[in-house]
């Protein structure tokens, strides 16, 4: 078996937090670094709200970049000046 398929998957070993705003929603793992951006959707045959993940963002690999964490704090800070005007 391949190391990979060995590793615990950490949306099963760890509850992530979910913001939704529209359509959309950022789930936070917080032990395992990881950062989910998806969208909201419905499945009509449970009836039940389901998340699907569109990209996850590494808090390793943000951080340790030269630029990620600057641009992506001045993005976010330029958008809400930008919509409190």
């Amino acid at each position: 078996m391949k190391k990979r398929e060995q590793q615990e998957k950490y949306w099963e070993s760890e509850e992530g937090e979910i913001v939704e705003f529209g359509n959309s929603f950022i789930r936070c793992y917080d032990k395992a670094g990881k950062l989910q951006f998806g969208i909201k959707c419905f499945d009509y045959k449970t009836g039940e709200k389901k998340y699907l993940v569109k990209f996850v963002l590494d808090r390793k690999e943000l951080l340790e970049s030269d630029e990620g964490v600057s641009y992506l704090r001045g993005t976010l800070d330029e958008w809400e000046e930008m919509f409190e005007r």
